[in-house]
C-alpha cells in the first residue's frame, strides 16, 4: 500500500525505514501516522501543552491541579514499562537507572520556584519558566516517536523497548522528584529556599 506522504517527514522513523531491507513493507507517511493516532491523544495533548504554556508566566494555582501533570507522567512512565514490556530484569534496570538520572537532573535544574504558599486555599504561586513546556514536549515527542517506530518496524521492537523504557524511567524520576520537592516546599513553609538554578 502506498501512503500519500513520504516517511522522511519524521526523521527518526525515516532513519530506521531507510536502513530496512528493500523487501520490507513500505512505511506509512506522516498523514497515515497522524490518522492512526488514537483520538483521545489530541485533547490530552492540548490540555498538557496549554498547562505548560501557562507555566511560562508567574501564576497562582491549586496544589491538586498543579500536581496533575506530574502524576500523569509518573503513571504513564510506570504503566509503559509494565504493560508494554513486562517486568524483565534488564529493562527494569534500564528503567531504574534512567529514573535515577531523571531525578538527578530535576534536582539540579528542574526544581519548581515557589514564591508563595496559601495553605488555607491549598494554592501556591510559582515563578514563570519555559522549563515545564520544554521537558513535557520533549518527553511526549520521544514517546510518540518511539511508538511510531515500533508500529512501523515491529521487528525492531526488542531494541526499541530499551529506549522506550529509558524514556519512561527518566520521566518518572524527573516528575517524581519535582512533585516531592514542590510538596516539601508547600508543607515546610519556606524553611529552606526553593530556588531553581
Amino acid at each position: 500500500m502506498r501512503f500519500p506522504f513520504p516517511v522522511m517527514s519524521l526523521s527518526p522513523v525515516a532513519f530506521i525505514v531507510a536502513s530496512a531491507p528493500a523487501a520490507a513493507q513500505e512505511a506509512p507517511g506522516l498523514g497515515a501516522i497522524i490518522s492512526h493516532t488514537p483520538l483521545w491523544v489530541w485533547p490530552l495533548l492540548a490540555y498538557v501543552l496549554s498547562m505548560t504554556l501557562r507555566a511560562t508566566k508567574e501564576r497562582t494555582i491549586g496544589l491538586t491541579r498543579l500536581l496533575a501533570i506530574p502524576v500523569l507522567f509518573i503513571v504513564w512512565g510506570v504503566s509503559g514499562l509494565l504493560m508494554r514490556h513486562g517486568i524483565g530484569l534488564g529493562l527494569g534496570l534500564d528503567w531504574l537507572a534512567m529514573a535515577c538520572i531523571g531525578a538527578l537532573l530535576a534536582s539540579c535544574v528542574g526544581r519548581p520556584v515557589l514564591l508563595a504558599v496559601d495553605r488555607e486555599r491549598r494554592q501556591v504561586t510559582l515563578a514563570g519558566s519555559w522549563a515545564p513546556f520544554v521537558r513535557v514536549t520533549a518527553i511526549i515527542a520521544a514517546k510518540y516517536t518511539l511508538g511510531v517506530m515500533m508500529a512501523v518496524r515491529p521487528d525492531l521492537r526488542g531494541a526499541l523497548a530499551w529506549a522506550d523504557a529509558a524514556v519512561s524511567g527518566f520521566s518518572v524520576g524527573y516528575f517524581l522528584f519535582w512533585a516531592v520537592w514542590l510538596y516539601a516546599g508547600y508543607t515546610a513553609g519556606f524553611s529552606r529556599p526553593m530556588i531553581q538554578r
